[in-house]
């Protein structure tokens, strides 16, 4: 087998521990009362480059953020990529996926999923609509 087939295999472009770590992101989210915090719609977005900058004020915090979207990814748990501009940041959805290129608006609490040797993931777990 040559280096060629040797990449192209197996590879799905997303680590499994990156996986791991966002399926136990959304179940603890979940096991934790996500739904008692309050919808903040209508706010002035939270440029998503503030949020990354400064993670020990808004780690745990429910934020509203607007920005374009990158990529999507239903694999297990649904996330998509958005970027306004000012930075990028994962958010992960109950909800079905919107098509890259639109702009959306999100409500969310930022979870610092991990942070290992200059390696880290944020992510905003996407509060449900409500009812």
């Amino acid at each position: 087998m040559d280096s060629k087939e040797r990449d192209s295999k197996g590879r799905s472009g997303l680590s499994p521990l990156v996986t791991g770590i966002l399926v136990v992101a959304v179940l603890g989210a979940g096991a934790l009362g996500f739904m008692a915090y309050q919808r903040i719609a209508g706010s002035r977005p939270v440029p998503i480059g503030e949020i990354l900058a400064d993670l020990r004020s808004y780690d745990g915090t429910v934020v509203h953020v607007e920005g374009e979207v990158t990529s999507t990814m239903n694999l297990v748990v649904k996330w998509f990529e958005i970027s306004d501009g000012t930075g990028s940041i994962t958010v992960v959805t109950e909800r079905g996926l919107p098509t890259v290129g639109t702009t959306v608006a999100v409500d969310g609490q930022v979870n610092e999923l991990f942070n290992l040797g200059g390696i880290s993931k944020t992510v905003l777990m996407e509060m449900p609509e409500r009812q």
